[in-house]
């Protein structure tokens, strides 16, 4: 009888440790099940501007800026994303500005020409058109300016090590966690986003989250390590 209840004895501890055993392996279970459901959230569908690519050129007379930038249209910085428009940017500024300005240029076997406007405000000429030159290394271009050619050669100030759009928007997200989060629900994402690369001697990209009520916060990056510089909210 001794023996028999020893042995009733043995077999509930050994029925009850395979019972933790199980017990623990379920809530192993479910943990990694859920936590690898659980889709991290992608912003870069809220960036509602976007300048991918910056090239330049520049003589003793004239300076050239171009930009691969997609925006929306309407252009509302009210906090909600629309469909976006790819266009290609051209900026000259010129010894002076009453004059007829065209420009001429050719991307992958395709021409593109036509008159720039002038900005009197701003000082400078301007012309867009639609097009992607987000990954457009150099651009020649031929300017007709009050009676004369003008030869310009655009380059690209994106380098092998100039992190991305979408690379600037990750490292934003993981230095900005917690305003992410507050714009953040169930629904998505309660706002917009601005990218900009720029040159001011080197290349930065500049990032403006913009809630709905219009309220922007502002971040300057260094565009090679993701380095923030500086913030500010308007």
């Amino acid at each position: 009888m001794e023996r028999h209840l020893k042995r009733s004895h043995a077999f509930l501890r050994a029925l009850n440790a395979i019972w933790d055993s199980a017990l623990i392996f379920l809530i192993l279970f479910l943990f990694f099940t859920l936590t690898s459901c659980k889709k991290e959230m992608d912003y870069f569908p809220y960036v509602s501007e976007l300048r991918s690519n910056v090239l330049l050129a520049e003589t003793d007379e004239f300076s050239l800026r171009v930009y691969a930038v997609a925006k929306e249209s309407p252009y509302l910085p009210d906090g909600i994303p629309r469909e976006s428009n790819t266009r290609l940017e051209a900026y000259l500024t010129a010894p002076e500005g009453n004059k007829i300005c065209r420009i001429s240029f050719s991307i992958d076997g395709r021409d593109f020409n036509g008159e720039m406007s002038y900005d009197g405000v701003k000082a400078e000429y301007f012309f867009s058109c639609i097009l992607d030159a987000s990954q457009t290394k150099t651009l020649p271009c031929h300017l007709e300016y009050n009676g004369k050619t003008v030869e310009l050669n655009a380059v690209s100030i994106r380098q092998s090590n100039t992190l991305s759009a979408q690379e600037i928007l990750k490292t934003l997200q993981g230095l900005e966690a917690d305003l992410f989060a507050s714009l953040t629900d169930k629904y998505g994402f309660a706002g917009e986003i601005y990218i900009r690369l720029i040159y001011e001697e080197n290349p930065y990209y500049y990032v403006g989250v913009i809630d709905r009520n219009g309220k922007v916060n502002a971040f300057l990056l260094n565009a090679q390590t993701g380095k923030l510089l500086a913030k500010r909210t308007a």
